[in-house]
């Protein structure tokens, strides 16, 4: 099984929604893009403590959230199927936080392959914000 490339505009467009996501009183903790191997797709993992309340019981109207905000980025790569929305205590979510911190309001594009973080394997992860 091929990797799939992750493309510059999905990047661009998920820090456009991190931004958004921001701005509507839903600040995002953690933002990531993150290679699942057995799937052989990417996803954006988005994680907020304003979310975190609604995980996992309702989890629908946590995704609404999200995506009422990606609708409002008007995005041509990016769509609700590439999102994972989870709780700030997600075992892959600490587990990559230690590699960079952000800052609450920081934006960054640190990349990291094939490695091991706190006993999990991440072939690939763009990380966004770890804030």
């Amino acid at each position: 099984m091929g990797e799939k490339a992750l493309v510059e505009s999905l990047v661009d467009e998920a820090i456009a929604l991190v931004k958004k996501l921001d701005d509507s009183a839903i600040p995002v903790a953690f933002a990531a893009w993150y290679y699942y191997v057995d799937a052989d797709e990417w996803r954006l993992i988005l994680a907020s403590s304003t979310l975190d309340a609604l995980l996992p019981k309702q989890e629908a109207v946590a995704y609404r959230k999200v995506i009422d905000a990606l609708s409002a980025t008007s995005p041509s790569a990016l769509s609700v199927s590439d999102l994972k929305v989870v709780a700030t205590t997600y075992p892959l979510l600490q587990a990559l936080k230690f590699l960079v911190g952000t800052g609450p309001q920081g934006i960054a594009r640190v990349h990291c392959s094939d490695c091991t973080m706190n006993g999990i394997f991440i072939k690939e992860v763009v990380i966004l914000r770890s804030a």
